[in-house]
């Protein structure tokens, strides 16, 4: 089969974004990616039945290649009109939109913007620090998620983003004690327990201590062991690859395969929601109920690693109040259906009014929450 190939380029604000889709008829998919100043920055694949004819690929590819560039101006179109005086909530949404689309210097640019207007927004320091680390600032990552730790102590996932950033610019001491103070706050933190794995063998490598070199390898084992028993998508060929380089004390490559795989989870995660956070964000009238059951799913997880983390828990009740307001619409809309077809259920246009009532007060409550973000 022909390889079609699509490119488009977009100027903004003195950075280059070029969209390039093409399809790889071996793999059955269609690629998009974004570069940014000729680096990649996010990638996309849409893969299609093998044996689909070659028209078909063609208008795959030309679909797939308009709709990231209209998603791509839509997001360029609200970041141009930022202004230094904007909500910081809309700028901490934009923000996270960016960092999750992996264009990480607009993600910095608008999280920055909302700490200088809120200093005290711990999620926005989270997230900056984050957008630093993904960066590789590690000495901004390290000052910001200390900030954010010190907004929200008891917050156990605050604690694991700086003790990545830790471990990154080689503070390994003080990231054991934020990883192991995360799991004290949730013993049952899989991130946490994989991280505190990885500066335990990041110690071993450099610091080893020969009276206990076997006892620390073991402690090691049972940490990345532990995480597998929270987290059971770890437990595949590259996970397994690394703790088998660990038994037999192969300490460097047990290290880069246990990295590359907590990379590849991250990423995994980030792709994931890049679309989810691009359509609630940017359009808050698409939103479905599979996108809001979606993010359901989300924060739940988020809670479980976080259980104090009382913004996740507002944000949580405001889903499930946006999905029960989406259901009373749908039951409204076969209420009105039913007495279409028969005006004489006199009865059901009785439940009908009762239940506009019902869902005007529910609209009403998903406002008020909207508005106190």
């Amino acid at each position: 089969m022909e390889t079609y190939r699509l490119s488009s380029k977009i100027t903004e604000q003195d950075r280059e974004y070029l969209i390039k889709t093409t399809n790889d008829a071996g793999l059955g998919t269609v690629r998009t990616t974004v570069f940014i100043d000729g680096v990649p920055a996010e990638s996309l694949d849409n893969p299609h039945p093998v044996n689909i004819d070659a028209k078909e690929v063609l208008s795959l590819v030309k679909t797939t290649h308009e709709e990231k560039k209209r998603e791509l101006e839509t997001v360029l179109r609200a970041y141009r009109q930022i202004t230094p005086e904007s909500d910081p909530q809309m700028l901490y949404n934009l923000g996270t939109a960016f960092f999750y689309k992996g264009f990480y210097n607009e993600a910095r640019e608008l999280l920055e913007a909302v700490t200088k207007l809120d200093p005290d927004n711990h999620q926005a320091l989270d997230f900056l620090g984050r957008t630093e680390l993904a960066r590789g600032d590690f000495k901004a990552a390290v000052a910001v998620g200390r900030k954010a730790v010190e907004e929200k102590p008891n917050y156990p996932d605050f604690r694991n983003n700086y003790a990545e950033a830790l471990l990154a610019d080689n503070q390994t001491d003080a990231a054991i004690e934020e990883l192991e103070q995360a799991i004290r706050l949730n013993m049952y933190y899989s991130d946490a327990y994989y991280n505190l794995g990885l500066a335990k063998l990041l110690r071993l490598v450099t610091q080893p201590e020969p009276s206990t070199f076997s006892a620390d390898i073991q402690e090691a084992g049972d940490l990345f062991h532990r995480a597998s028993l929270t987290y059971a998508d770890l437990k595949g060929e590259a996970f397994s690859g690394a703790m088998e380089a660990l038994k037999r004390h192969d300490l460097i490559q047990a290290m880069n395969m246990f990295q590359r795989v907590r990379e590849e989870k991250k990423e995994q995660h980030r792709v994931e929601f890049a679309s989810f956070y691009m359509r609630f964000v940017l359009h808050p009238e698409l939103i479905s109920e599979k996108a809001v059951a979606d993010r359901i799913r989300f924060l739940e997880s988020e809670l479980k690693r976080n259980p104090t983390y009382a913004d996740l828990l507002l944000e949580l009740s405001h889903c499930y109040f946006e999905q029960a307001q989406l259901a009373w619409k749908n039951g409204l809309e076969k209420l009105r259906k039913t007495i279409e077809l028969n005006p004489s259920l006199s009865r059901v246009s009785e439940d009908a009014e009762a239940a506009e009532e019902v869902h005007s007060r529910i609209c009403d409550l998903v406002k008020r929450l909207e508005d106190r973000g």
